[in-house]
């Protein structure tokens, strides 16, 4: 708001200077100013009254009434104009503004008959209007241009000091996550009391009125060694041998209560050990959400580069020609990601009358630019009187498609997998997928969950690695029971064909190349199972025509082969080339023929097809 009063002013300044400045009788740059503000749009309501006022305090009668009538007539054709739905350019717009003050001055002169319309004073008022269309043009272009270097300024003295503090944020965040797992790594060994504890704890309640306790529990002790025998078939959950009660009995007189004791405090030590193992993966699974927190910040600073000051000369003639058509152009950015491509980020609306689609703004920005560039899908379809967020990125090399074919267990009508895709404004292509535990209702509402919560947060700029330790944390927390799930998750990147792979307790996955198709396998827990969660990437490499396969355990395990993850890959490289979904059908279809037709667990097959744009 600030900016916008002070380039008021500066342009109100300006015109008042204009009415200082004649030339062989005339106030050209009077018309010149005022033209280009009421172009640029730079506060109307200010710029039209003031203007007249400045005309009227400090011009002549006759330059008065030339210059306000011209000014009116534009203004009332314009409107007719816009009203009309006819769209008319900058140029012809400052044009149009330059032909109406030539007519005005040549009518008037022939009605007060003040000057004759011999040479130079006939070609004078021609030369005018040539000089106030070119120089409102031109000046609509600068206005254009010095927007963008005080927006640029703007930004570098209100945010020079924001990314020391968000750094100084993170470091202090990624401290305190260190001292929460410290927390956890000292007491390891200490968390068990061991024998010589509970040997204490014992003394304590039976054997310290005893004087033989010295030599009875002494290392290496017949009784010594009976009490460990009897502690180890107690933490076996194994029922006390008879021959080594009858053994504790010979040693000691009461051995009934020294072993209903013994494995009393058993029971309560291997309790608290078992809260404070709890309290452990509690304070790690809170360790690494703060850590979490500390390393979003830190990439939020260097994900996308704001280049607005390197890259003003571009804003401004991307702002010009989308305002030569008609638009309202309230913010302009533009950002250089880590990968060397762009992003521009613009708040747009259109005038009344004035009907747009992306496409066509699309073109515009391109052609500006010099870049091939496409939409994201967020963007709306048609440009309206509303305000509204556009992005535009630089086009992949790549687009991917998918397709997905399933199979329901027998007896169920829901299945229990779950799937999910995103295209991110990375250049990001996301897919997921889940196999709830169990089947039915609730273990697609689980698998459901899982896959919404990774989307979410690669959709929130999360790193894969922070996003399933998050998920992992708050599926623990959350749990009423041991309910587990698996995911199965691959990030596409568009523009170098790379792709990263992260198993969480799924099955297998394929890579179809060209010539050969590769297996990608891991071991490791489903999703909830512990609270120190790895999941470490597969990468690969996909060019275009390439597949890419996730299917779920309910694909192989029935397959009643020797090896069903080379029969399955031989399958996929046996099959045609063909669009993402037809491929997933054809591969349920043949497994059908394995198992009977019949599906003794829910079945989903997951296929991208990666395709040159």
């Amino acid at each position: 708001m600030k900016d916008k009063i002070a380039r008021t002013l500066i342009y109100l300044l300006l015109g008042l200077l204009a009415c200082h400045i004649k030339m062989l009788g005339c106030y050209p740059f009077v018309a010149v100013i005022f033209g280009a503000c009421y172009l640029n749009e730079e506060n109307r309501r200010l710029c039209v009254p003031f203007s007249y006022l400045w005309m009227v305090l400090f011009l002549p009668i006759a330059a008065l009434f030339r210059y306000g009538v011209t000014f009116l007539v534009w203004m009332v054709v314009l409107a007719i104009f816009w009203h009309m739905h006819i769209l008319v350019r900058r140029m012809g717009q400052t044009s149009l503004l330059g032909m109406i003050l030539v007519a005005i001055t040549y009518g008037g002169r022939v009605m007060t008959a003040t000057q004759t319309m011999t040479f130079p004073y006939g070609i004078l008022p021609v030369l005018e209007g040539l000089l106030v269309a070119g120089g409102a043009y031109f000046t609509c272009r600068g206005m254009d241009l010095l927007e963008e270097v005080w927006h640029s300024m703007q930004k570098k003295t209100g945010t020079r000091v924001l990314p020391l503090q968000a750094r100084e944020y993170s470091r202090a965040m990624s401290g305190l996550a260190q001292s929460m797992e410290a927390l956890v790594r000292p007491k390891e060994g200490e968390a068990g009391m061991g024998f010589v504890a509970m040997q204490q704890e014992l003394r304590g309640r039976i054997c310290g009125d005893c004087g033989r306790y010295e030599t009875c529990l002494a290392q290496g002790s017949a009784m010594s060694l009976a009490m460990e025998q009897l502690f180890a078939q107690a933490e076996k959950g194994q029922k006390i041998d008879p021959v080594l009660q009858e053994k504790i009995g010979r040693q000691c007189e009461r051995a009934e209560l020294l072993i209903r004791e013994a494995l009393g405090i058993f029971e309560r030590t291997e309790l608290n050990l078992a809260w404070y193992r709890r309290l452990c993966e509690h304070r790690e699974m809170i360790a690494g959400q703060i850590d979490a927190m500390a390393y979003v910040m830190e990439d939020c600073m260097e994900a996308d580069r704001l280049c607005d000051d390197k890259e003003r000369w571009l804003l401004a003639k991307i702002r010009f020609h989308l305002r030569e058509v008609g638009l309202r152009v309230w913010s302009l950015h533009f950002y250089r990601r880590k990968n060397g491509t762009c992003r521009i980020l613009m708040e747009l609306a259109a005038r009344a009358g004035v009907c747009m689609t992306s496409k066509e703004v699309l073109a515009i920005i391109e052609t500006c630019t010099g870049q091939t560039l496409m939409m994201v899908e967020q963007n709306r379809s048609i440009v309206g009187r509303e305000r509204a967020d556009y992005v535009f990125v630089t086009r992949p090399k790549l687009e991917c498609t998918y397709g997905v074919a399933k199979m329901l267990q027998r007896g169920q009508t829901i299945s229990g997998d779950s799937f999910g895709t995103r295209r991110l404004e990375q250049g990001v292509f996301v897919m997921a997928l889940s196999d709830g535990m169990g089947s039915g209702r609730q273990a697609h509402e689980e698998s459901d969950t899982v896959v919404s919560l990774f989307l979410q947060f690669a959709e929130a700029g999360f790193t894969i690695d922070m996003a399933l330790r998050l998920m992992n944390a708050a599926m623990i927390f959350g749990a009423e029971a041991e309910r587990f799930s698996t995911l199965d998750a691959c990030l596409v990147d568009e523009y170098t064909g790379i792709v990263d792979c992260y198993k969480v307790g799924a099955h297998v996955s394929f890579v179809r190349h060209k010539r050969r198709t590769e297996v990608i396998e891991a071991d490791s827990l489903p999703m909830g199972a512990s609270a120190s969660l790895e999941a470490l990437p597969f990468r690969s490499y996909l060019e275009a025509g390439d597949y890419l396969v996730l299917v779920t355990d309910g694909v192989l395990e029935y397959l009643q082969v020797e090896d069903a993850v080379e029969m399955l890959r031989q399958l996929i490289e046996e099959l045609a080339d063909t669009d993402a979904v037809t491929f997933a059908r054809k591969i349920i279809e043949r497994v059908l023929l394995f198992t009977g037709g019949t599906a003794a667990d829910d079945m989903t097959v997951l296929v991208l097809k990666a395709l040159e744009r």
